[in-house]
């Protein structure tokens, strides 16, 4: 399955977002072994927003499942992969 986060705007940068974002990858997760999330034509994405859905399913999920399961692809630039990467690692640490 994939879920394209484009139809969110090319800036993801408040809570509902993450939110709205959160609970459609934790339903496409119950139906779906894995998932694929493609970050093309977003441009930016708020850490806090990141912390807020890919920490969020670090820290349930745990890190084996979550690199084994979740995929991301086509970040525009290394900000986005890095508010990712930051988010995950910075939610399951804090």
């Amino acid at each position: 399955m994939k879920i394209k986060l484009e139809k969110f705007g090319p800036i993801i940068s408040d809570k509902k977002l993450g939110n709205d974002i959160s609970k459609l990858i934790e339903k496409s997760l119950k139906s779906n072994q894995s998932i694929e999330i493609d970050f093309e034509n977003v441009i930016s994405m708020a850490t806090f927003c990141a912390k807020q859905i890919f920490g969020k399913l670090y820290v349930e999920k745990g890190a084996e499942f979550f690199f084994e399961n979740i995929k991301c692809w086509f970040f525009l630039n290394d900000a986005i992969k890095s508010s990712c990467n930051n988010g995950y690692f910075n939610f399951a640490i804090f």
